[in-house]
């Protein structure tokens, strides 16, 4: 059986300048929203036509973007998912893209972002919190307080589906495809 999906490695040159690299990225292959996890914090990121937005300073614990506490980051739409990571002498990445015309094999399930209250919208950015806590992140998109509170805020999650020899179904890759305001 044929997998739904494509795997193709992406060289990471040895410079890596993230905030370059990712812009490049997004434009070569049509993608736009960017999840990196750092050493010291989250960072949310929407890419355009004038270039990289990232919730550093929208979110007061979102860091910079920097390649020296960057340990993995997802660049993704609905065109595919580029992950890059650290490895142990730089970095490594993969390019996930869809096959054409397999849509029985793959499945979408719309995960829930956290948040029960919009602080600000600014950039196109909705620093939301959750909780007593005060746990908070800067999503790339402007959501209402409204919409927040019928947990419209999702992040959608493509599911790759195949079957081993005995015919049996797992999912056998996952990748991010969106950040929509959905409405339930």
């Amino acid at each position: 059986m044929k997998a739904p999906y494509i795997i193709t490695p992406v060289k990471v040159d040895s410079r890596f300048d993230p905030a370059q690299w990712f812009v490049t990225q997004a434009q070569q292959h049509g993608l736009c929203y960017l999840l990196v996890h750092a050493d010291d914090g989250i960072i949310w990121g929407r890419i355009d036509g004038a270039g990289l937005h990232t919730s550093h300073g929208i979110a007061p614990t979102s860091p910079l973007l920097r390649a020296v506490t960057l340990q993995q980051a997802r660049l993704f739409g609905p065109k595919g998912e580029l992950l890059v990571w650290r490895i142990d002498n730089g970095w490594s990445a993969r390019l996930v893209t869809d096959v054409d015309g397999n849509s029985d094999d793959v499945i979408d399930e719309d995960q829930i972002l956290w948040g029960d209250t919009v602080e600000s919208t600014y950039n196109g950015f909705t620093l939301v919190r959750e909780g007593s806590q005060g746990m908070r992140h800067a999503v790339p998109v402007t959501v209402t307080p409204d919409r927040l509170k019928r947990h419209e805020l999702r992040l959608r999650v493509r599911h790759y589906m195949t079957e081993n020899d005995d015919g049996e179904a797992r999912i056998a890759l996952s990748r991010l495809v969106q950040v929509l305001l959905e409405s339930v």
